[in-house]
């Protein structure tokens, strides 16, 4: 069972304890006003503002406590009071009473609505974890690394979309940007998805995996479900738009794989790394001296969803990675970062100064730094990977013992 809920719901107690003190100064204060001043002037009007604020700022717990003692003080010096006319003294009662029941029932209404939403997030943040599992991911060759950032509130993913697989013929690593962004672009990215792992654990090669993930997008877009939210008189306009706008949904991606041999590299070997373009952003050689270099394919692909375009097929780039290098992939919400000046994010300075740091050094600060360029405000889902062997992501020289007990998948505690 997960604790996010847990710790939110402590989260928002320990956030709610100043009104609460608020509140609770409010009522002393009015409470003793109305005690110095003559009893014609009555002040339980106002005393009654305590518990419907509590119910607006507090949590439940403190609504009640609120709303009792407000009650028992007023009735107290009101409702019984001597020499009071008796329909003074009922109303008094009966108006504070009007009050602090209408406060918890707020107040009751409140916790319900946020238990529910909490129930909808967890449940929500649970297929989504399926969708995009938390990185690092660990494979026997190679250790992934990164973050993602969505740029809907609330959402943890949206039309970014990654994944690793080990398989018995290498490891798979996919990166790619869903046209559009937020969660409605969540049915390609699900379709690519799903038939990337499927066609790793089938295809040795990277170019038939990548039409595997092509077809699987054709798939997605002749399903009845898809259709149907195209239809005119849905969204407006001919048949011939729909069809327009169906076509237009495509995918750029990178697809990154290792060789797995009989013998593994050793220490000093360079792990051997293919990978096929179709039409994303370029990736970067981060260099174990110091310094980044963009691995720009001789021949970049088209987009998935766009492959019949194309005469000929998605060619495969190869780059050996050294002891100690890594490959830096990320999405276009990286590059075309904006700060409010319109000044885009200048991503190749910043991994060649950066180039000596460790990876989680260098992903936090990549993070920071395009949060402080943008201002906050990201534009567009944001993805970013590492890869580097793991001998080298867990400070060994012995590739077999940094393998050992690893498993497709498993993410690196």
């Amino acid at each position: 069972m997960s604790l996010v809920p847990a710790w939110r719901s402590r989260q928002v107690s320990s956030s709610r304890r100043l009104p609460f003190a608020l509140v609770l100064a409010y009522l002393a204060g009015i409470v003793c006003v109305d005690l110095m001043t003559p009893s014609n002037l009555r002040l339980d009007v106002f005393a009654a503002l305590a518990p419907m604020t509590a119910a607006a700022l507090c949590t439940y717990r403190q609504t009640v406590f609120v709303g009792v003692i407000d009650f028992c003080l007023m009735v107290a010096h009101h409702g019984v009071a001597d020499g009071e006319v008796a329909v003074n003294r009922v109303g008094s009662f009966v108006g504070n009473a009007l009050m602090v029941g209408a406060s918890i029932a707020v107040a009751r209404l409140r916790r319900d609505g946020d238990a529910l939403l909490e129930r909808v997030r967890a449940t929500g943040e649970a297929a989504q974890r399926a969708l995009l599992r938390p990185l690092p991911l660990r494979t026997r060759s190679v250790v992934v690394d990164g973050f993602y950032v969505s740029s809907q509130r609330e959402a943890l993913v949206g039309g970014d979309l990654y994944e690793v697989v080990d398989t018995p013929y290498g490891t798979r690593v996919l990166i790619g940007d869903v046209r559009g962004k937020g969660l409605g672009t969540l049915g390609a990215g699900a379709a690519v998805l799903t038939a990337f792992r499927e066609a790793a654990y089938h295809r040795r090669d990277l170019e038939s995996s990548v039409r595997a993930m092509e077809q699987g997008l054709y798939r997605y877009h002749r399903s009845a479900e898809y259709q149907a939210r195209l239809q005119p008189g849905r969204h407006g306009g001919r048949p011939e738009d729909a069809r327009m706008r169906a076509a237009e949904e495509f995918v750029t991606a990178l697809v990154f794989g290792t060789e797995e041999g009989s013998e593994r590299p050793g220490a000093s070997d360079p792990v051997p790394v293919t990978f096929v373009d179709c039409g994303h952003v370029a990736p970067f050689l981060i260099d174990a001296e110091g310094g980044a270099r963009e691995l720009e394919p001789a021949d970049a692909g088209l987009p998935l969803g766009l492959g019949d375009l194309a005469a000929s097929p998605r060619t495969v780039q190869r780059v050996p990675l050294p002891p100690g290098c890594r490959v830096l992939a990320c999405t276009d919400g990286v590059t075309e970062a904006r700060s409010p000046d319109g000044g885009f994010y200048p991503l190749a300075e910043r991994l060649d100064a950066w180039a000596a740091l460790p990876t989680p050094d260098l992903l936090g600060r990549l993070r920071a730094d395009l949060d402080a360029h943008t201002g906050g405000r990201l534009q567009d889902d944001v993805a970013v990977l590492v890869l580097e062997r793991a001998s080298e992501y867990h400070g060994t020289a012995d590739p077999e013992g940094a393998a050992e007990g690893a498993t497709a998948g498993v993410p690196v505690a």
